[in-house]
């Protein structure tokens, strides 16, 4: 038995079972890496369950939320096919053979008006 050893236990700090604030902790550090590793446009957070119990999800309280917050028209509108939103790069690497001739014109129009 080492000194500061009493029953099993030693002393200082002792592993035990996280709390409560330390599991919100360690969640909130692995959602922000995960919202590091991607790119997404927002993210909501949602009640699964009117009573707050854990492993209870009502998907008519959660679709209820979605509703009232605009997700579900958006996601509507966006299964049609609005809005694409690209960036820069890949909107001129998808859609520069549309506008070739356009450029081309832009480029000697300005080619001719410097001295």
């Amino acid at each position: 038995s080492q000194p500061g050893e009493i029953a099993g236990r030693t002393s200082g700090r002792q592993k035990s079972k996280s709390s409560v604030g330390g599991q919100f902790s360690r969640q909130l550090k692995d959602l922000r890496s995960k919202i590091d590793r991607t790119s997404p446009h927002y993210v909501r957070c949602l009640k699964p369950n009117d009573e707050l119990e854990p492993d209870n999800f009502d998907p008519l309280v959660v679709s209820d939320q979605l509703r009232c917050a605009g997700v579900i028209e958006a996601l509507r509108v966006a299964r049609i096919g609005y809005p694409q939103r690209y960036s820069h790069a890949r909107f001129l690497a998808r859609y520069r053979l549309l506008g070739e001739e356009h450029i081309r014109k832009a480029k000697n129009a300005s080619r001719r008006q410097k001295p």
